[in-house]
């Protein structure tokens, strides 16, 4: 019975680190698409050459599409991306290169 509470234990100890390390990932997804998204908006606000803009906006998409990845690996579905509008402001141009 010992060596059982002892296996059950460590699976536990297991699945919190596997947490941990989800939210950990999605976070980080997160802050790259916000400082993706400031990088867009400046070069569009500086009137910055079309080939920075360009460069932004993928970089941007690139982010944004990262952080769709990553919700579905930690099992947050949906069928649209509205979530991005609405919760991260992405814009309608990066969304319709996703």
């Amino acid at each position: 019975m010992r060596d059982l509470r002892r296996s059950w234990s460590y699976h536990e100890s297991v699945l919190k680190e596997i947490a941990g390390e989800r939210a950990n990932t999605l976070g980080l997804a997160g802050v790259r698409l916000n400082e993706a998204l400031a990088a867009y908006r400046s070069a569009l606000e500086t009137g910055a050459e079309s080939a920075r803009v360009e460069t932004a906006l993928t970089e941007a998409r690139d982010a944004a599409w990262a952080l769709v990845v990553q919700r579905e690996c930690a099992g947050f579905r949906s069928k649209d991306f509205t979530w991005l509008r609405e919760h991260w402001g992405v814009p309608d141009e990066i969304l319709r290169r996703i």
